[in-house]
């Protein structure tokens, strides 16, 4: 909502408070004791109508409502850090109120109105009141909602409810962006975000800060292909065309939101072979080309029935900056085994 709508509801409110009061302020005059010489009032106190509740950040205002008969020149006037704005409001920042560490706090405020009487006599009447200032609950969200992926480009939004019109800052680590969102790429277990609202004079107002629990991506599933055919453990291998491409694949929803840190590599692969009733032997380690093992070569004194063991090694992941980082996956599930034929 705008400025200008939010003016408006508070400026409606303050007048049905008025017209609430006004009767009784009627009554009240009513009742009063005029001396004939002084005209003096007594037992008047002006009527105040504010908020109970501040959010950190938000000045505080209070309407005061102040009828005299007989009096003129009447002024309103602050005490401390309460301001007064012409003749019926009363304001005060807030944005230094509460200290680190500190969620809510009790401000109590006191102003008067003075006034002269007929007769030149100057009158003060006390206006006190008391509200409360509380941090402002920071809402954020990202791709991942409730964790952020490690060395990946999260993208974090913040808000405040309540400060929707301000400008804020957001701080991680020596990073500072001004606006509502910013990214993050944690290498650690958890990151904090400081939430400040930009405030040229008074200086910025540290509303509070957002933690975030960080996690692995999801891991990917490996599978292997032979001549463009999808093989499992098990299955055979032609002696002829022993030619393997291994394929890494994303967690389909991790690809979905984070398309540029869902690509995957193998290194290296150890192989075995196994002769018949005899003890697997190894037969050597090759660097994968494109994720592509050839072993028509390796296989050369092979025969069918025999078996073939295949270890991944090196699998990582490339990451939106280019990085690549190792995935530590269990042995079973970067094993494969195959039937000679």
């Amino acid at each position: 909502m705008s400025d200008a709508g939010m003016g408006g509801i508070k400026e409606l409110r303050y007048y049905v408070m008025l017209a609430l009061y006004f009767p009784i302020l009627l009554y009240a005059f009513s009742t009063f004791d005029l001396d004939e010489d002084t005209y003096a009032v007594k037992g008047i106190e002006p009527i105040v109508v504010a908020e109970e509740v501040v959010v950190l950040g938000q000045p505080f205002e209070a309407k005061t409502f102040l009828i005299v008969s007989g009096g003129q020149g009447q002024k309103l006037v602050g005490d401390d850090g309460l301001s007064s704005i012409g003749d019926t409001l009363f304001t005060m920042n807030t944005g230094d109120i509460l200290a680190p560490g500190e969620s809510e706090k009790v401000v109590e405020y006191s102003g008067r109105y003075n006034f002269t009487q007929i007769g030149g006599e100057t009158v003060e009447l006390p206006v006190r009141g008391q509200f409360k200032v509380k941090r402002p609950d920071i809402v954020a969200t990202s791709e991942s909602m409730s964790a952020l992926y490690r060395r990946s480009r999260n993208a974090v939004r913040i808000d405040v409810p309540g400060l929707e019109n301000r400008e804020l800052r957001l701080q991680l680590g020596k990073t500072s962006v001004t606006g509502r969102s910013i990214t993050v790429s944690p290498s650690g277990n958890d990151v904090t975000v400081r939430v400040f609202m930009l405030d040229e004079t008074n200086g910025d107002v540290f509303l509070g800060s957002k933690q975030f629990v960080v996690i692995d991506p999801p891991r990917p599933e490996l599978s292997v292909t032979n001549a463009g055919r999808k093989i499992n453990n098990g299955d055979n291998l032609p002696r002829a065309r022993a030619s393997l491409e291994f394929k890494v694949e994303p967690d389909q929803e991790f690809a979905r939101r984070y398309p540029k840190d869902a690509r995957y590599r193998v290194g290296k692969a150890t192989v075995y072979l196994r002769k018949g009733l005899t003890a697997s032997k190894k037969v050597g380690s090759f660097d994968l080309n494109g994720n592509k093992l050839v072993l028509t070569r390796a296989l050369r004194g092979a025969k069918p029935g025999d078996r073939v063991l295949i270890e991944l090694e090196g699998i990582s992941r490339i990451n939106h900056e280019g990085s690549s980082i190792p995935v530590q996956l269990g042995e079973s599930s970067r094993t494969f085994g195959f039937v000679v034929s």
